[in-house]
């Protein structure tokens, strides 16, 4: 049950975030992409969420080792392409435990 809640609500957030994102320009500037530094802290506070929900973070934790040696070397846009790799596999799996509990929500809008 708690799992379920928890990628409910995940996708719900993505479906807002996927919005935002395809804002038109008069609702105002687009938000710039975080810096690694940034993002880092988010999406790992994100897959610590998700593991406690009973989601398997293994793979998102993966790629945020690849995001963590990236910015050691200091390759932002291989440590945010690792990052956003990370948190699409978070999504997905909360996807796939929506839909195993049957509870899968309504598609965002097609753009």
């Amino acid at each position: 049950m708690k799992t379920t809640i928890f990628a409910a609500g995940l996708l719900a957030l993505g479906t807002v975030a996927a919005a935002a994102q395809s804002a038109p320009p008069e609702m105002g500037a687009p938000q710039p992409t975080p810096t690694c530094a940034e993002a880092l802290p988010q999406i790992q506070s994100l897959i610590d969420q998700a593991g406690a929900a009973g989601l398997d973070t293994t793979s998102a934790a993966e790629h945020v080792a690849k995001a963590e040696t990236a910015r050691g070397a200091n390759d932002e846009n291989a440590c945010i392409q690792s990052l956003v790799l990370a948190q699409n596999d978070v999504l997905a799996k909360a996807r796939e435990a929506t839909a195993a509990q049957g509870n899968a929500p309504a598609a965002p809008p097609a753009q």
